[in-house]
């Protein structure tokens, strides 16, 4: 039995339990279970099957609405976030919320604060619907001190972050806006993007004030470049995301100055 309370919801072991699944509804996929996504998640899967379906118990899943807000920078990290469904955006907030990350299904949040035992360092709010794993920091501490495996892998996985992060820097400090903006949708095409009629579907919901902020520009600046991108049959904006209808271009424009 599944109950949702206040957008919270709570798992007991027979949903746990059930098996894997591709079924779909409505043309979308179904959220897997816990157990199944703790089993392919990097850092859990290292994990044994007893402590998994553990930390699936003791875990709680949060279903987020667009825009709504999963955690604030500072917050005490007291869960590591595994993303189930939709796509969240890793965000920090000075003067104008700046977004570092676009991520997915399958990616973890908050894996710098858990490591470091300290506060969240980024905003994560969900860009239009979104599922979130909450998985206790506690618990899974507790079991990474006797499974040295699990423990390389959450190393393996932070280094692979860090280094997203400093290639993100560099293609941001690199090249003129368009290129910055080619960039963006083309890494977001290559993590996301679905085959589809007349191109490649990027499934991700980003306001132009996001493209912006993800392309460190101006929404002035990124609202000019995807209108003229438009015109030119390269991309078009779609209700569910952005078709790319020339990813090929669009890379190149990209690596010009690479």
């Amino acid at each position: 039995m599944t109950i949702k309370e206040r957008g919270v919801w709570r798992i007991d072991s027979p949903w746990l339990r059930q098996p894997p699944f591709h079924c779909h509804f409505m043309g979308r996929p179904k959220t897997p279970s816990l157990e199944e996504a703790f089993t392919r998640a990097p850092v859990l899967s290292a994990l044994p099957p007893q402590d998994r379906l553990e930390l699936a118990r003791t875990s709680r899943v949060v279903e987020l609405k667009s825009r709504e807000v999963l955690w604030r920078e500072g917050a005490r990290a007291d869960s590591l976030g595994l993303v189930l469904m939709g796509r969240v955006a890793v965000e920090r907030a000075r003067r104008r919320s700046v977004i570092v990350d676009v991520v997915g299904a399958g990616d973890f949040v908050g894996e710098v604060a858990f490591t470091l035992g300290a506060k969240y360092q980024f905003d994560v709010r969900c860009l239009r619907r979104a599922r979130v794993a909450m998985i206790s920091a506690t618990s899974l501490r507790r079991m990474l001190e006797t499974r040295p495996r699990a423990a390389v892998s959450l190393a393996m996985n932070l280094a692979e972050e860090v280094l997203k992060l400093t290639r993100r820097v560099e293609s941001l400090s690199a090249g003129s806006v368009t290129q910055r903006l080619a960039r963006v949708l083309v890494g977001l095409a290559d993590r996301f993007g679905e085959p589809f009629p007349g191109g490649v579907l990027m499934p991700v919901r980003l306001r132009r004030e996001d493209l912006a902020s993800l392309g460190a520009t101006t929404l002035e600046s990124a609202s000019r470049q995807i209108s003229a991108w438009k015109r030119d049959g390269i991309v078009t904006p779609q209700p569910a995301g952005m078709l790319i209808r020339d990813l090929v271009k669009l890379r190149a424009i990209g690596d010009a100055s690479m």
